[in-house]
């Protein structure tokens, strides 16, 4: 499909960038480089940020520096740090008032405050922050590990994501309006979110980028205008990420759950109107149960060419980076579906040299579905945080972590 450079080409420690101090990174055809147009080539983990608790996950088991620590060790160069808009637009909520905030709206009470008491235990700085304040202590360790990060608007109500009735699906404000799905997501309130975030990602040179909204999904009569609302929208909120830090990456997705991009190939986003003709990074999901996969494959690898892989063709008018920003499975008992998908995907993406963000770092949440310390068999570390779930989970990527194409 497109063609692969040299398989045996350096190993992920012998092309790491250094590029966490002052970076500051453009797009050129399906590329991402950095300020000498040397290619960066995105292998990042998921960090939750999103839920009710409204900070990064994990720091009731584990002083943010030693998940930092980690993370680098494990040969990872970014973290798609997640974010709620609820956070963005109330930064100077102290954690303890979060805590307590969140124990009431989940109905988990007295666990989830006394967690607040063991995350303060690990990190004292807790005592004395703000929500924001908190993303930034875990921005700067990040960055001190050599880690890059790109800010993901996850929501905007904070909560476990993502479902047609959670709210936080559709613009409000887009024709069609669904309660069920819509009733959080107020385009003011994000693309004032939007903007506050790009504002703070200025302080942080780590911070690379920042992306639009995570998985939209449509219902009912929502998104039946030809995409126009998508277009409108994404476009109000790439100019707002935009006119407040023009250094970040600007990253969009398409819509149903973020693994539908087809539209792009009649209609291109117009990214030099909206100055981002050097800056924009698409982005796509795909998990075992969003996409077929068959015994060979085959469907499998149309699927995701028709639907985004597509977008790295060079020379088009909608050519740009390809992010797979979520991708995962049980990390314990893999079903024989979901150990075909990684099969199918890392074949997939290993033959594109495609940029990747895999879900998730988080071996539980603060509390989620009502359950403090809720396991996330998806995670990459136990629920303790305190190493892998699956120590075999680099070699199942295999060359994914190799840098194969360049420019």
């Amino acid at each position: 499909m497109w063609k692969v450079f040299c398989p045996c080409l350096l190993l992920l420690t012998s092309i790491l960038l250094s590029v966490t101090e002052g970076a500051v990174l453009h797009s050129s055809s399906r590329w991402i480089l950095d300020s000498n147009n040397q290619r960066v080539k995105l292998r990042c983990v998921n960090w939750a940020g999103a839920s009710e608790v409204n900070i990064p996950e994990g720091l009731q088991w584990q002083p943010v520096d030693t998940t930092a620590s980690w993370i680098a060790s494990a040969g990872f160069n970014c973290v798609r740090l997640t974010y709620s808009i609820d956070m963005a637009l109330n930064p100077n909520q102290k954690v303890s008032d979060s805590f307590n905030a969140a124990a009431s709206s989940t109905g988990a009470g007295s666990k989830l405050t006394a967690l607040y008491n063991t995350a303060v235990s690990k990190n004292s700085f807790l005592s004395s922050a703000s929500t924001r304040s908190t993303f930034g202590q875990v921005i700067t360790s990040l960055g001190n590990h050599g880690i890059m990060v790109i800010l993901d608007n996850h929501d905007s109500h904070a909560s476990w994501c993502c479902s047609t009735t959670d709210g936080n699906g559709w613009w409000a404000s887009a024709s069609g309006y669904n309660a069920d799905n819509s009733r959080y997501f107020d385009t003011n309130k994000w693309l004032s979110g939007l903007s506050a975030m790009a504002t703070f990602s200025k302080a942080y040179s780590n911070v690379v980028g920042l992306s639009l909204r995570n998985e939209l999904r449509a219902v009912g009569s929502q998104d039946q205008n030809s995409h126009a609302d998508w277009y409108n929208f994404i476009a109000q909120g790439a100019k707002a990420i935009h006119a407040a830090n023009s250094n970040a990456l600007v990253v969009v997705g398409g819509v149903n759950y973020a693994t539908d991009m087809s539209f792009l190939y009649s209609k291109p986003l117009d990214r030099s109107s909206l100055g981002l003709a050097d800056k924009l990074v698409w982005e796509f999901h795909s998990y075992a149960w969003s996409n077929s996969v068959t015994s060979d494959c085959s469907a499998y690898t149309t699927l995701l060419g028709n639907s985004a892989g597509y977008l790295l063709a060079q020379n088009k008018a909608y050519t740009g980076p390809l992010w797979l920003s979520e991708f995962g499975w049980a990390q314990v008992d893999t079903s024989p579906s979901e150990s075909k998908y990684v099969d199918c995907l890392v074949k997939y993406m290993s033959g594109n040299d495609a940029d990747w963000a895999v879900w998730a770092l988080q071996g539980s949440y603060y509390v989620r579905d009502g359950t403090v310390n809720h396991d996330e068999s998806y995670g990459l570390l136990v629920n303790n945080w305190s190493g892998w779930r699956n120590s075999s989970f680099p070699r199942r990527l295999g060359s994914m972590f190799s840098v194969t194409q360049t420019p």
